[in-house]
């Protein structure tokens, strides 16, 4: 009988310091399996990356592969944390960085080619028995909206990838799979073959492990809160699971953290301070962010869209997207990128008058200013910011605005040509919805990038001029 223990994490999203404490659990618990004379691997089920973490949102999540990799991970799955932002380019540092392709059998290019970065799976030897790893992802609708990516449904492929590994001499297939509890209990339930699956992206804790048409399905959670642990018992002709025992091992604080992870998370650190250095301008003056008042960075974006975007007229953006403010001075790509680590696009749409002040009427309302969205990662969504319009409003009836454009009346019927991004005209702002096909967006150019142009061009940069949104006086 071949005994095979599988430690697995998925949805870290930049958590290190839980990492460093795993990839002490994980050497420890690799030492007792060797010394049993058993096998032991550890795999991520994706998503390890988050622009919360300043080292992840700077190399686009590179540096989060490569912790991963020092805490002792073999196999990694693709997310959606990367591409959803930044499309498919990416995708070969993070390969680069953890040191091997990342497993999705999904994903491809505009002239379907996989993504570079990628491979469908792999066969691990461990000697005694060979494990196949397949990896499937997500295949989010934005991939073919905003990046013409051509992401497989894994119904479709996933029979022809069984027979593959199969043939290559797996006696066992693990499905590394980032497509949510859901998905996954659909699949198996459809597809046979599959010994067991460990799933991420709808951050699941399955404590004990499901079991569903001879698959086990295990997930560990979110936030690198626990490590999973499965030891199996694995007939060595069949290939079949004979016994399975499961543990969430907490990732408590009185955990010692690993030295060798720990060294990579400072070479990463260093890896991002040269990137921080460069420099792409000069502030006049310092420009503030606040929640619940018109600030300096909010109206800073609002014009970098204004200007970005071509012909607008209008912008408006929330001063969500934003960190923190900027100090006057020199100004260095890291400290802009560090303030402002949105992965919003600008986003070019013809709104008419009426669906301006939808926006406005939403956005200025006290409680959706405080809303705090998952996708903000904390951050309240704040106060709209406008750019060539000016709004009047009372703040305890935002039902009636007197909104100008260019100085004179909004015209509710006319069409106007907006700046904004893909945050303000999406379900997650909830303010003004407008189907992906209306909008033409500007991928994968993101909010920091559209920043750093603007301020090189305008630099030395004066603070922007305040006064856009006015509170009415009785």
């Amino acid at each position: 009988m071949i005994k095979l223990t599988i430690l697995h994490t998925n949805d870290v999203h930049g958590r290190v310091s839980q990492l460093t404490r795993i990839a002490t659990l994980v050497r420890e618990i690799r030492s007792e399996v060797d010394a049993a004379g058993g096998y032991s691997l550890y795999v991520d089920a994706g998503d390890s990356e988050d622009t919360t973490l300043l080292e992840s949102s700077l190399t686009k999540g590179s540096a989060m592969n490569a912790i991963l990799r020092g805490a002792g991970c073999e196999y990694a799955a693709l997310g959606n944390a990367v591409p959803i932002r930044y499309g498919h380019l990416p995708v070969a540092e993070l390969a680069k960085y953890f040191g091997r392709p990342l497993l999705c059998a999904n994903f491809y290019d505009e002239n379907d080619k996989m993504v570079d970065g990628l491979e469908p799976y792999t066969i691990h030897d461990f000697g005694a028995f060979k494990l196949g790893i397949i990896g499937v992802t997500d295949p989010m609708r934005a991939y073919t909206t905003f990046f013409h990516l051509h992401a497989k449904q894994p119904d479709d492929i996933l029979p022809g990838l069984i027979d593959q590994v199969r043939a290559q001499g797996a006696q066992t297939v693990l499905l590394l799979s980032h497509l949510g509890l859901r998905d996954d209990k659909r699949m198996v339930e459809k597809i046979p073959g599959i010994d067991l699956l460990i799933g991420g992206h709808s951050h699941d804790k399955l404590d004990p492990p499901l079991q569903i048409n001879g698959t086990i399905l295990a997930q560990a959670g979110e936030y690198g809160q626990v490590l999973g642990r499965l030891d199996l018992e694995i007939d060595p002709v069949t290939g079949k699971i004979s016994h399975f025992e499961s543990t969430h091992i907490p990732v408590e604080e009185t955990i010692s953290p690993d030295p060798a992870t720990e060294a990579v998370i400072a070479s990463e650190q260093e890896r991002v301070k040269i990137m921080m250095t460069e420099v792409i301008g000069t502030l006049n003056e310092p420009l503030d962010l606040a929640d619940d008042r018109e600030c300096a960075v909010g109206n800073l974006l609002a014009d970098a869209l204004l200007d970005r975007v071509r012909d607008a007229e209008v912008s408006f953006v929330i001063s969500g997207l934003w960190e923190s403010g900027l100090e006057a001075g020199t100004l260095t790509q890291g400290v802009l990128y560090a303030a402002n680590r949105s992965a919003a696009n600008p986003a070019r749409v013809e709104v008419t008058g009426e669906q301006i002040e939808q926006f406005l009427r939403a956005g200025l309302t006290p409680e959706n200013t405080a809303r705090t969205p998952k996708a903000l990662r904390g951050r309240k969504m704040g106060l709209p910011h406008i750019a060539g319009m000016t709004v009047v409003y009372d703040p305890s009836d935002t039902s009636s605005l007197e909104v100008r454009v260019d100085g004179k009346p909004l015209e509710k019927d006319r069409k106007y040509i907006a700046a904004a991004t893909d945050f303000e005209l999406s379900d997650l702002a909830g303010y003004l919805v407008i189907p992906d096909e209306q909008v033409e967006y500007e991928v994968p150019t993101i909010m920091p990038e559209v920043l750093e142009a603007y301020i090189m061009k305008h630099s030395p940069l004066p603070k922007p001029q305040n006064g856009r949104i006015t509170v009415k006086r009785n």
